[in-house]
């Protein structure tokens, strides 16, 4: 009987460490699906890639806009993974340039630097958590915000902006100019 209330316990203290330890900034690089955000960039202004999720890590390369017309500037990167607020993009898209002369595959940008937005069709519902142990905390639709990146988690993306907070998110939008058909 002992054996039993010790082991239930156990188990139970487990699944509380587990719940407070979900947030994008925990999880291991290569966490999450492949996905796109965009970085906002002034004509000129480079974004240095990092070869580690440190601002001490070597700069493998840049992101730079190509669009020189107007103030600020989309530059859109695909998001692999997360570690410690910083997002691993995948490099050799139209805006990054190596730097070191090495062609890497992978590189880390700070996340909150990325942005994605909910001009979408249909709702966006955040969560306080992915997965099974999140709870509902409610719903977007027809609402143009932004949201800065702090992370992401298999198919999820721990998102922040003044209006809603640190949220969880499971459809968004990596076009400035939106996604909505009409």
């Amino acid at each position: 009987m002992i054996r039993a209330i010790i082991g239930t316990v156990a188990v139970l203290a487990g699944f509380a460490v587990l719940e407070n330890s979900v947030d994008a900034s925990t999880g291991l690089a290569g966490s999450c699906k492949a996905t796109q955000a965009y970085a906002l960039l002034h004509p000129g202004e480079q974004l240095p890639v990092r070869a580690l999720p440190t601002p001490e890590g070597k700069v493998v390369g840049a992101l730079a806009t190509q669009n020189m017309t107007t103030d600020l500037s989309a530059s859109v990167v695909t998001v692999v993974g997360s570690q410690s607020g910083w997002a691993r993009i995948a490099l050799g898209g139209k805006d990054y340039t190596v730097i070191d002369g090495t062609p890497q595959q992978f590189g880390w940008i700070p996340a909150d630097l990325l942005t994605v937005d909910t001009r979408i069709d249909g709702a966006i519902t955040t969560w306080s958590r992915p997965g099974l142990l999140g709870v509902e905390l409610g719903r977007i639709e027809g609402e143009d915000q932004k949201f800065r990146l702090l992370g992401c988690r298999g198919e999820w993306l721990q998102v922040i902006n003044a209006t809603r907070g640190n949220v969880w998110i499971d459809r968004w939008c990596a076009k400035e100019e939106g996604c909505r058909r009409s």
